[in-house]
């Protein structure tokens, strides 16, 4: 009987240590999930340094200095009496070659630019003649020349961005403007001794000059563009003296007064900071 009881206490001994582990289990250690879990980048990213401003404001207020070269064609007017009178026409109309240069500095603007610039350009020739004789023995042989001719003006033009590569621009200018104006003429009257009356001019002229216009820029780069523009030019109008002789004998002197005109296609190459090392 004792061998029976030590056996029950033995097993319900058993039992009891064996609910003690079953009710108190080790806890398992999850630290190592960690680095799975956790995210190891930051939530601060390299973006968050850029600036999120459109592109186009960014050079808002930005000013560049830049130069350009130009030439083109003319389309010039010279309007004188005495050729009105001798040709039985309106005025001399040439169309001549022009070109010349600018330098100015550009206000970068959120929808373009403004430009102001310093321009000065020359222009060729303009010349005319007129020949007549008649069955009676009259002739008349006549040139003029507006040579030399220049200008040198005060611009302000205004950019307008269309796309990325391609403005639009108006504006215009004032300055002075002039050429040399030379006149050589003579008629043979049919006489008895025979007469011939001589005119000549030889006057520099220079007046007030402006211009106005527009036209197309091609930006081919940040810092070069390429414009085709159109351009009225004028100088107002400024007296030349004329003198007149027979035989070589001077019989006084007249002020012809005249007024140079013209309609101008030019093609420019503008480089912005030009000093600047390019890269």
């Amino acid at each position: 009987m004792r061998i029976v009881s030590v056996g029950v206490v033995a097993v319900a001994a058993a039992l009891i240590a064996a609910g003690g582990i079953a009710a108190d289990p080790e806890p398992i250690d999850l630290s190592s999930l960690d680095d799975v879990v956790t995210p190891q980048a930051s939530s601060a990213t390299v973006w968050d340094e850029l600036p999120l401003e459109p592109v186009s404001s960014t050079r808002v207020g930005e000013r560049r200095f830049y130069v350009t070269g130009m030439l083109g064609e003319s389309f010039a007017t010279l309007a004188e009496p005495l050729y009105g009178e001798a040709s039985r026409g309106s005025a001399i109309n040439r169309s001549v070659f022009t070109a010349g240069g600018a330098a100015g500095v550009a206000f970068e603007r959120d929808n373009g630019r403004l430009r102001i610039e310093v321009e000065g350009r020359g222009r060729d020739d303009v010349t005319a003649g007129v020949s007549q004789s008649f069955l009676d023995g009259f002739s008349a042989n006549f040139n003029w020349a507006a040579a030399d001719g220049w200008s040198a003006l005060f611009n302000v033009w205004r950019d307008f961005t269309v796309s990325e590569q391609v403005d639009l621009y108006f504006g215009g200018g004032v300055g002075g403007g002039g050429y040399r104006y030379s006149m050589a003429g003579s008629a043979v009257l049919p006489s008895e001794p025979m007469v011939v009356l001589s005119y000549t001019s030889n006057a520099q002229v220079a007046s007030f000059a402006w211009q106005a216009g527009g036209g197309v820029i091609w930006n081919l780069s940040d810092r070069v563009a390429f414009d085709v523009g159109y351009r009225f030019f004028s100088i107002d109008q400024a007296p030349a003296q004329l003198n007149a002789s027979i035989n070589d004998t001077p019989i006084g002197s007249i002020l012809l007064p005249q007024q140079f005109t013209a309609s101008e296609l030019l093609f420019g190459l503008r480089i912005y900071e030009p000093f600047r090392r390019w890269r």
